[in-house]
């Protein structure tokens, strides 16, 4: 079966800060891969490491990195969640009480994937991140190891710290525009 994605909700909270923020809600469907993408931005420290609650799902944490360091600090971070019987209803990111300036947000689900092991771990057999701290970069590769199946997929996020910055996926790869 191959796999499929589709949104189930995107978000911002940029400007108005806080230390925790609720997504709209969303319904996830049972034995699903379900993947949020959280983006930060606190004004003088690395932000904390956000933690995602709701849908009765466990969230856990793929990959998290810090980026931009020349001014406010920013953080992206991949969790990933799939339960039985998941409940609709909105998520809550949380930052354990430290104020952000921004936190944007994306949740998608995925079907036709390795539904084993707990929250979705059968699903993602790998992660890798990469960045550019220079901020005169013009681009920038993850590398990935091979793929164990014709039937995997990829998932990837991204965040530009300054400017207005653009992405392309690669070769052989598709960009969702949502």
């Amino acid at each position: 079966m191959a796999v499929a994605a589709s949104n189930l909700t995107q978000g911002n909270d940029r400007g108005v800060g806080g230390s925790s923020f609720n997504t709209a809600s969303i319904t996830p469907t049972a034995n699903r891969l379900i993947l949020a993408t959280v983006t930060s931005r606190h004004a003088s420290a690395d932000p904390n490491h956000p933690t995602l609650s709701g849908c009765g799902l466990t969230w856990v944490e793929v990959a998290s990195d810090n980026y931009d360091n020349t001014g406010s600090q920013k953080r992206v971070t991949v969790f990933r969640a799939m339960g039985a019987s998941p409940s609709t209803g909105a998520v809550t990111i949380d930052f354990a009480g430290q104020s952000q300036s921004d936190c944007v947000w994306t949740i998608d689900q995925l079907s036709g994937m390795d539904t084993s092991g707990t929250n979705g771990s059968g699903a993602v057999v790998q992660s890798a991140t990469n960045q550019d701290r220079t901020g005169s970069g013009t681009s920038l590769t993850t590398t990935l190891a091979a793929f164990g199946s014709a039937n995997n997929a990829t998932y990837g996020a991204c965040a530009v710290g300054k400017g207005t910055g653009t992405s392309t996926a690669g070769s052989g790869f598709s960009k969702p525009e949502y």
